[in-house]
């Protein structure tokens, strides 16, 4: 074709419209947690408590589909929004994953010590995660149980603290604690279940 065609266009020109930094760590951090979730879904859990701690915090069903802690579950996952303001931790174990937004946190644990009791209206499970927002602690039902930790994800050592404005989630030996620091309301999930405060 012998037509005049234009040259294309400079993509260092300051016109070129491009994502923003904040939209690109966006789309990065969704495709790092697709990827975690599928790589946490093909393994095992293990421990974050000491070995045998079993407790009541497991939750365990009741007529209603409230949980033995209070909790009423979710109808399905509805995990918190994802921001590049966001931030993932692990437990040293590798066994409890939290997510930490300006909304709340959120935490799901590979192992429990006992499997917990099904839950009327939950195709898959409840038990293995624990979400907090400024209304309160949920615990969502799941359609599949959490995996371990991917290796990309911080850890969080034993007796420190990670924060997102008002949210913080602290690494203890039993499990991770998360609470509001306005209200004071949060959880802990470990090995032996979630417990709401």
């Amino acid at each position: 074709m012998t037509g005049t065609t234009s040259p294309p266009a400079n993509r260092g020109q300051s016109g070129r419209r491009g994502l923003s930094p904040a939209l690109i760590a966006f789309i990065v951090l969704d495709v790092v947690l697709v990827v975690a979730a599928v790589l946490l879904g093909l393994s095992l859990g293990s421990d974050d408590s000491p070995a045998g701690a079993q407790s009541s915090a497991t939750p365990t069903s009741t007529s209603d589909g409230a949980t033995s802690d209070g909790a009423s579950p979710t109808p399905s996952a509805t995990p918190l929004a994802v921001g590049a303001d966001a931030k993932q931790v692990a437990s040293p174990t590798g066994n409890i994953t939290c997510t930490l937004s300006p909304e709340g946190a959120e935490c799901a644990i590979a192992s429990l010590a006992t499997e917990p009791a099904a839950v009327d209206g939950c195709e898959g499970t409840v038990g293995y995660v624990a979400t907090l927002t400024t209304s309160g602690v949920q615990t969502p039902c799941m359609p599949e149980k959490p995996g371990k930790a991917d290796a990309a994800i911080p850890v969080l050592a034993y007796g420190d603290t990670e924060s997102v404005n008002n949210f913080a989630c602290e690494s203890t030996e039993s499990g991770m604690k998360c609470s509001d620091t306005n209200t004071g309301k949060g959880f802990t999930l470990a090995r032996a279940g979630i417990t709401r405060f």
